[in-house]
């Protein structure tokens, strides 16, 4: 039986469609200053902050209904986003410092093996190698190795320039990683050997290799919602954080205690702050963090619950310094 698709929706002027969030139940105080910030910030892109303000279906059906709750406003949707986006820097200034001294790791560690250890597939985990038995797909290694190689051709980076020129663009590991993005990074680091992963993951604590590679792709998934300006605050990683045993690692009590912050941006930020108590130590983002926690919106109809953040977050260990 084929299903029976739904026409696309048709466009609507921004008045209309502040008109049809008014007829759906949504406050608006201000039409100019309402109209104004769906010009610059687009309606669809401002539905996933309108979403927890609708009114959930009957039944406990998945999913919610078109109309908003009662006391829902379009200046509270407006405090949500700007909130989103001053969470969303501070998640970049501290993925920033760890991507990088991930970086400088990765780097020294294999450098010490080969100069071009990340060319060199017996240097790094079988099952990152090794292609799929019985065909000619390519190998996740492969897959890698074709995106790296685009970087390099597309880069118009001087020191790019100056190894094609004097080196017929080889470049040693702890050259070539400066053109790996996060995500380049991340698939790396989970396609090493075990060993040289448990390596680098104890320069920063009690971590282990599978600990460290489940938070890069965390990481690698925050950091592009917010190279897209996407919304943060309350989405669902996709990957749970992995977590050493309580007893090697007590920093991370928060989320032992609440399994399902594992899976929110407050596991990340968490995860994040015991990486910078090694990188920099007296960056004071844990101090900033709380700070701006302490500007989300006054409201009933939201809570930083959905954020994965418990009452009394600020004073454990890990977050008071």
């Amino acid at each position: 039986m084929v299903s029976q698709l739904r026409p696309l929706k048709p466009h609507l002027s921004r008045e209309q469609q502040l008109d049809q969030l008014i007829e759906r139940g949504l406050q608006v105080a201000n039409r100019s200053a309402a109209l104004q910030f769906l010009q610059h910030h687009g309606y669809y892109r401002l539905s996933g902050y309108f979403y927890p303000l609708r009114k959930t279906k009957p039944c406990g059906e998945p999913g919610r209904l078109d109309d908003f709750v009662d006391g829902a406003s379009f200046e509270l949707v407006a405090r949500l986003v700007q909130f989103d986006k001053t969470l969303r820097l501070l998640a970049m200034d501290a993925i920033e410092a760890v991507e990088v001294s991930v970086r400088v790791a990765i780097a020294h560690r294999l450098g010490k093996l080969h100069p071009e250890a990340h060319l060199k597939r017996e240097l790094l985990d079988g099952k990152f190698t090794r292609r799929p038995a019985g065909n000619d797909q390519a190998s996740a290694y492969d897959k890698w190795l074709a995106r790296f190689q685009k970087a390099c051709v597309d880069s118009k980076e001087d020191f790019v320039k100056h190894h094609r020129r004097d080196y017929d663009g080889r470049m040693p590991i702890w050259v070539a990683i400066e053109l790996w993005d996060f995500g380049l990074l991340s698939r790396f680091f989970s396609g090493m050997q075990m060993r040289d992963q448990n390596a680098i993951a104890q320069e920063y604590g009690s971590l282990d290799g599978h600990v460290l590679a489940s938070w890069l792709r965390s990481f690698n998934f925050i950091r592009n919602v917010t190279a897209h300006h996407s919304r943060l605050w309350n989405r669902t990683l996709p990957d749970v954080l992995k977590l050493p045993p309580l007893d090697r690692c007590r920093w991370l009590q928060p989320l032992h205690r609440e399994a399902r912050a594992t899976e929110k941006v407050f596991g990340g930020l968490t995860c994040l702050q015991l990486l910078l108590r090694r990188i920099s130590p007296l960056s004071g983002w844990a101090e900033r963090v709380k700070t701006h926690v302490e500007t989300f919106p006054k409201s009933d109809l939201l809570s930083l619950e959905a954020a994965g953040f418990r009452e009394g977050w600020q004073e454990t260990p890990i977050w008071r310094g």
